[in-house]
């Protein structure tokens, strides 16, 4: 039990949000508690399970909680450490539950520490929007920040990259992170409009109790925009100096030298910040939710190939995915629901051509071909073993490539063109429009 301490809380308080959780079950032990509902205890890879839930559900909570763990390991490798013991974490099937528990009302989720120990608390109710799932994977952030990263991130550092993997989306083997929903685009583009935000370097010298006493649904807006354009903003152009911020930070310098020695001074981000942000368009990583259609669908396909199962075309495919005939080992499970969600994406995108391309000599391969000519191709190795899933997804941007490039010749940019072509070629050279692009560098000339 948590210690009645007083505690830290990180709180993302979205509403009552909704999820359906669900990989293998370890050993599992019951936990009962005087007027409330038995929990179970289940050990996973990186977790310690609690939940009421039914087996299917803590099934998919496992397999979540463990991409997810990996997923922040990833991609904080170089400034943090390894996971070295089991972090718990409460799933609760009913408010009651949550709310006895330390849950704050209104919450969806919490992770509560001192210096003696920490958890991760959710409640699962209505899933039909994720919304669970990215409080769980913006606490989630908090959980691991705390038990590996060494030094101590500002908080709007902390919740901006909190909701920076709050909005990743789960493909079943991994996560897609870096999208943007249009309608938080619109909020970001509303608020910069009006003057809602804060300026960037108050922003950045808040303290931890001013960022807990204001809980402001504009400064979480504002934090996770810092932090996206950081990282993919005028082309990545600060990522790496972003992530040198971090390692300084985890060699215990203190924050804001880290940032003026990489970044220089706040005063400068905030013309660009806000410039990058309203020149975006509506919706401007359609190609990374494409992406994680790709990598589910992938994801089921590698299963059902490892189980014998062909399919002729891509209707083929879907028709068995709807019908609910797509095999899998039972230790490379996946919710059947990441799957629906991944047909509907295919039936809602209009704009975009679907195959599926067998071959003789390799595994077949999903292909999404966008609007702009931008082929997403995910394919797997041959020779998978039951528990051994990998697959890859390649992004053959190229067509979209020639199509600016004719646009920048066009306004006599014929040197950008070049450098451009040249760029794409050299990621792509076996791309279906390597020819055209060899073809029109001539023109550059």
């Amino acid at each position: 039990m948590i210690s009645p301490r007083p505690l830290i809380r990180a709180v993302l308080g979205l509403g009552l949000c909704v999820f359906t959780f669900l990989p293998s079950l370890l050993g599992a032990q019951v936990v009962r508690k005087p007027g409330r509902t038995v929990m179970k205890t289940y050990e996973t890879k990186y977790y310690i399970i609690h939940s009421d839930l039914p087996p299917d559900d803590v099934k998919e909570a496992s397999l979540r909680m463990t991409k997810m763990a990996e997923e922040y390991h990833e991609r904080t490798k170089g400034f943090s450490g390894a996971v070295r013991e089991r972090l718990p974490f409460y799933l609760f099937s009913n408010r009651r539950d949550y709310y006895a528990a330390g849950g704050l009302p209104g919450s969806a989720g919490v992770f509560e520490f001192n210096d003696q120990e920490s958890r991760l608390m959710a409640i699962a109710v209505d899933n039909e929007n994720g919304g669970t799932w990215h409080v769980v994977q913006h606490e989630g952030f908090h959980q691991f920040a705390h038990a590996v990263i060494a030094g101590d991130l500002p908080p709007w550092l902390n919740e901006g990259i909190a909701e920076y993997f709050g909005e990743a989306l789960f493909t079943g083997d991994g996560f897609v992170s870096g999208v943007i929903r249009p309608r938080r685009l619109a909020a970001i583009q509303q608020g910069i409009n009006a003057g809602r935000f804060k300026h960037i370097p108050d922003m950045a010298a808040m303290s931890h109790a001013q960022w807990s006493f204001e809980l402001s649904g504009d400064n979480y807006d504002q934090a996770w925009s810092m932090v996206h354009f950081l990282i993919h903003g005028e082309n990545g152009k600060y990522r790496d100096s972003f992530s040198a911020v971090f390692v300084d930070i985890g060699r215990k310098k203190p924050w804001d030298e880290a940032w003026n020695k990489h970044l220089g001074s706040f005063n400068g981000m905030e013309e660009k910040w806000s410039k990058w942000w309203l020149d975006q368009p509506k919706n401007p990583t359609v190609d990374l939710y494409a992406r994680a259609t790709v990598s589910t669908l992938t994801s089921y396909l590698a299963r059902a190939t490892m189980q014998k199962q062909t399919f002729e075309d891509f209707d083929a495919f879907l028709k068995a995915a709807n019908e609910g005939e797509l095999k899998a080992a039972t230790e490379d499970w996946l919710p059947p629901s990441l799957l629906k969600r991944a047909m509907k994406a295919v039936g809602e995108d209009k704009g975009t051509k679907w195959a599926l391309e067998p071959d003789v000599t390799k595994s077949p391969t999903i292909v999404a071909i966008l609007k702009d000519g931008t082929r997403i191709v995910g394919g797997f190795p041959r020779g998978l073993k039951p528990g051994k899933v990998s697959i890859m997804v390649d992004v053959d941007d190229l067509p979209a490539t020639l199509s600016a490039a004719r646009a920048l010749i066009a306004e006599g940019k014929k040197a950008e063109a070049r450098t451009r072509l040249q760029e794409g070629l050299r990621k792509h050279p076996k791309s279906p429009a390597a020819e055209d692009v060899r073809k029109l560098l001539g023109e550059t000339k």
